[in-house]
């Protein structure tokens, strides 16, 4: 089942829970995890058996959110560090050690957790930039999308996006889709001028694209319709090997990606996974409106993401 593609939700979970069962659980250091929201996360993740879960932070405001909310923390590790920079450089620590496999984002932004994960003192930088990969499990689709990147770059330069691409084709390898198949967005199914990044699309992050990635199919520009419907393909005679059938809608702003993700979760009940790409460790962020099931979905796919990472030797560091 292990190699079987993940098309799912539930079976990204379940995928999770898998792995852990084969030896290869995941550790996941929370840094400032004074935040009800990801308490919960990581205690329903433990309690489902797919994380080992690190509280990094103020024990004794955690111990209290727990309480107070009636959520089970007797099963995570709670390592108490007051100062959220502090609890942050923690958590790096313990992924640049080998002794966590992700880190999650508890009570501090974004931008200073990452800050600290791409301090060079900790390794955990890659070549790439970082990127946000949303992936989602859409009521009508008949597979998981990626939609990215909705949440790190506002307007990739050329570079940015190819890299964008390559986190997320990671994510897709990941996910066990052979091959990845990639719908590059745009206004119209043909190179505009009045929308010039399809033209650099085709001249510059198809071939690279190509050329860099195996595995791989892509196409674009591609309206949404014609990447994820065929009803749609066929009304306007489109055809290609990713219409109606995208794994990765690959996004020229970070507005694009949050006005379609945003909607299809709020409006078709879409369940939300996601993670940061582009560090040697996957960086997992839930939110207070996140249903459990969209949390346990994010640190399902942190969790598949990083054994992916292992087993085939991504970093070359080798299995542990």
């Amino acid at each position: 089942m292990e190699n079987n593609p993940i098309y799912s939700s539930d079976k990204l979970i379940e995928r999770a829970v898998e792995i852990a069962h084969k030896g290869r659980k995941k550790k996941v250091a929370v840094a400032a995890a004074q935040d009800f929201a990801v308490i919960e996360a990581v205690s329903e993740a433990a309690a489902d058996g797919f994380v080992d879960g690190i509280l990094i932070g103020d024990a004794d405001l955690i111990k209290d959110l727990a309480t107070e909310n009636d959520v089970a923390i007797n099963h995570l590790e709670v390592i108490d560090i007051k100062q959220v920079a502090d609890a942050a450089h923690y958590a790096a620590k313990l992924a640049s050690e080998g002794s966590a496999d992700a880190i999650m984002k508890g009570f501090l932004p974004t931008s200073a957790l990452l800050k600290v994960v791409l301090d060079k003192q900790y390794n955990l930088r890659s070549e790439n930039t970082l990127s946000h990969c949303a992936v989602l499990d859409i009521p009508g689709y008949h597979k998981l999308l990626n939609l990215t990147d909705g949440g790190m770059v506002v307007k990739p330069n050329q570079e940015q996006k190819l890299q964008i691409l390559e986190n997320a084709i990671l994510v897709g390898h990941a996910l066990g889709l052979s091959p990845v198949k990639i719908a590059i967005s745009g206004a119209y199914e043909k190179p505009n001028r009045n929308v010039p990044h399809s033209l650099s699309d085709i001249d510059y992050i198809i071939p690279r694209a190509l050329e860099k990635n195996k595995d791989i199919t892509i196409q674009g520009p591609l309206p949404f319709d014609l990447a994820t419907s065929q009803k749609a393909a066929t009304y306007q005679h489109g055809s290609g090997s990713v219409v109606g059938d995208a794994d990765i809608y690959l996004v020229d702003s970070i507005e694009e990606c949050n006005i379609i993700a945003k909607a299809l979760v709020q409006f078709a009940q879409a369940v939300f996974a996601g993670v940061i790409v582009g560090a040697k460790v996957p960086v997992s962020l839930v939110s207070r409106t996140d249903t459990v099931k969209n949390k346990k979905a994010s640190l399902a796919l942190a969790c598949v993401l990083s054994d992916y990472y292992l087993q085939n030797n991504i970093w070359g560091e080798g299995e542990k």
